[in-house]
């Protein structure tokens, strides 16, 4: 009886695709990068990592998950060596983050940017000419005033006193949804950063801000919004999604498609810029006075 053989991808040998976070959009964007590239997926969770590297192998994938908390510099710089080992990364996603679940603003500081921060610098030694980071932000971005402080408090988070600095320019301890804004500003501006650090090895890196999605994560945060409308009123999801132009809120599947788009030759030329994926509801935004950027 003739021995049976697992097909092995020709690209198997190949720069890798790293995704940051194994949640839905995170799991999302693996199944479609994953089509022209092996796959190392990254999570805290090391159960549900086993399980969904398990799902996509049997899906056809090749891929394999490596456990890190992503917030920890000794587990980031193993992730470093290991990637060291390897043919390099051509992708890196950086989809990791939470919300309010997480029960404690600095926890989410950690996680949203400090992370992002820790990543950058282990993997972008290993990133291949050709390549990209993709760091999923936020339309709430958007929504800190211009201020030159703030934003060179969030261009250096590893600092010491970063989160007692945030404290003082805020006036108090953020609430959950000020520090997830800050924390998305803070990642839009690590991609512009990163643009000019990595540009001269052909690497380049973006951030992309979804706006209304339905996703897990959405679904895990409740049912109610920020109204946006200076006071601290909530609205439901429906009542925010009036507020988009396109009436409607966004699918997974709208986002991944950009991120394919980003990950692939055709965007070879866009380069340190944040890029909504909205429905038009920055325009809204803007268009009423809620934000100047």
């Amino acid at each position: 009886m003739a021995e049976y053989i697992e097909r092995t991808a020709y690209f198997a040998a190949g720069p890798v695709v790293l995704v940051i976070g194994a949640g839905g959009l995170g799991l999302s964007v693996a199944r479609q990068l994953g089509k022209q590239a092996a796959l190392v997926i990254v999570d805290i969770d090391p159960a549900h990592l086993e399980r969904s590297v398990a799902a996509l192998t049997h899906e056809g994938y090749t891929v394999r998950g490596i456990t890190c908390d992503i917030t920890d510099p000794a587990q980031t710089r193993a992730l470093g060596e290991d990637l060291a080992q390897g043919p390099g990364v051509r992708v890196l996603a950086h989809i990791a983050a939470v919300g309010m679940s997480i029960g404690d603003w600095r926890k989410m500081m950690d996680v949203d940017l400090i992370g992002a921060h820790l990543v950058a610098e282990a993997v972008g030694p290993h990133m291949v000419a050709g390549g990209v980071g993709i760091f999923i932000s936020s339309l709430a971005s958007y929504l800190p005033r211009r201020d030159a402080h703030l934003e060179a408090l969030l261009k250096a988070p590893l600092g010491q006193g970063f989160e007692d600095g945030i404290v003082s320019h805020h006036g108090r301890e953020p609430d959950f949804d000020w520090t997830y804004n800050y924390a998305k500003l803070g990642v839009n501006l690590l991609a512009e950063k990163l643009a000019i650090e990595w540009g001269p090895r052909q690497v380049r890196a973006v951030s992309l801000s979804p706006g209304m999605i339905d996703s897990p994560m959405a679904r895990a945060e409740g049912p109610t919004l920020p109204s946006h409308d200076g006071t601290e009123t909530r609205v439901t999801r429906g009542d925010k999604a009036r507020e988009i132009p396109l009436g409607r809120q966004g699918s997974m599947l709208e986002i991944t498609s950009v991120v394919a788009f980003l990950a692939s030759d055709a965007a070879s030329y866009l380069n340190g810029i944040d890029i909504p994926v909205d429905g038009g509801h920055r325009a809204h935004w803007r268009a009423t006075g809620i934000i100047e950027r």
